[in-house]
């Protein structure tokens, strides 16, 4: 009988874990890069050096779900984020630095996470270049560059008809200066938009608001990208709005934001070999006048299903009210190594 009850218990156990899993995935990405930059008052500087993350991002990600039954899974994720051309040290392995991290439930409607999952707005700037959000994208100079908020719930419905809603929250948090360690105001942010998903046509949009903690203004950003693949090629366009609204102090007028953006990309495969191009360009409509114009092409070749040699080129030049701590452009020759596992 107890040889019984311990079998029993034996499979019960077996029975759970099979519904149950995890996967750890990650890659590395260093690359040789060459950058000049030439700043306002005319005066260049050149460094050659090993960068990290300009195709990938090199991190160990942990990732679970569990089945509970009905339709319901739970799921989780941990990314840790590392610079893989440096020595290992406590300040660069698993620092967790911009690592998404979420714990989740999923059914037939769609999918919750809760703690700081990827934006909806983070997929929008980053899906209408081969670049993503790395070097040549524009990502976070063309738009403000949202990944991802601390404390925050975000939500995808499941698609209908290609059709994909998608919302995320982060609560606001007020100052407060009793405690001996005193709590800095964080602003609300409210992310909302769809994607839409036909064949080859894949469109999508989203608008992100930020309400201004203390003395900062509100912004709200506008993106919006459009790709369709031909199949000898895809071609990729996004369009891009900043603007501060009211202040949340009377007396703030400095940090003004006003700017619209657009980009144009390109992919074509060629067998193991992918050619990619893009263009991003800004109008800043704010005092500092800072226009902005980055051009990029590059080449990735894959040398199996995980590791890719790649190359790129790209310029980022800023006309404007430019200083000399500022470079008036940049020049960027990589050459990279990334592998996934």
């Amino acid at each position: 009988m107890k040889k019984s009850l311990i079998a029993l218990a034996a499979l019960a156990a077996t029975a759970s874990f099979a519904q149950s899993s995890v996967t750890i995935k990650g890659t590395f990405d260093p690359s040789l890069v060459t950058q000049k930059n030439t700043y306002g008052n005319g005066n260049s500087v050149s460094q050659t050096n090993l960068q990290n993350s300009r195709q990938g991002t090199s991190q160990v990600t942990f990732f679970g779900t569990e089945d509970l039954g009905g339709g319901l899974k739970a799921s989780f994720l941990i990314e840790n984020d590392f610079h893989a051309g440096q020595a290992i040290s406590s300040t660069n392995l698993f620092s967790g630095v911009g690592g998404e991290l979420f714990v989740g439930l999923s059914n037939n409607f769609g999918s919750v996470k809760i703690g700081a999952a990827n934006t909806p707005t983070l997929f929008a700037q980053a899906s209408a270049n081969p670049f993503g959000t790395k070097t040549g994208s524009g990502f976070g100079a063309m738009n403000a560059g949202k990944v991802r908020n601390s404390n925050s719930f975000v939500f995808s419905a499941t698609p209908v008809a290609g059709l994909t809603l998608n919302a995320a929250y982060a609560a606001k948090t007020n100052a407060d200066a009793n405690p001996s360690t005193a709590v800095t105001a964080v602003a609300a942010v409210t992310d909302l938009g769809f994607t839409y998903v036909n064949g080859p046509l894949a469109v999508g949009y989203t608008n992100y608001k930020v309400e201004g903690a203390g003395s900062a203004l509100d912004n709200t950003l506008n993106n919006a990208y459009l790709t369709y693949d031909l199949g000898v090629a895809k071609l990729g366009a996004g369009y891009y709005t900043e603007k501060n609204g009211a202040a949340a102090s009377a007396s703030v007028v400095s940090g003004f934001t006003d700017s619209k953006a657009y980009n144009f990309g390109l992919w074509v495969p060629m067998g193991a070999v992918t050619l990619m191009a893009n263009y991003a360009k800004k109008d800043d409509k704010a005092t500092a006048n800072n226009d902005r114009t980055v051009t990029a092409v590059g080449a990735k070749y894959e040398l199996s299903k995980r590791t890719s040699l790649y190359g790129r080129y790209v310029t980022d030049k800023t006309v404007g009210t430019v200083n000399n701590a500022a470079a008036a452009k940049s020049t960027y020759t990589i050459l990279g190594l990334q592998h996934n596992f």
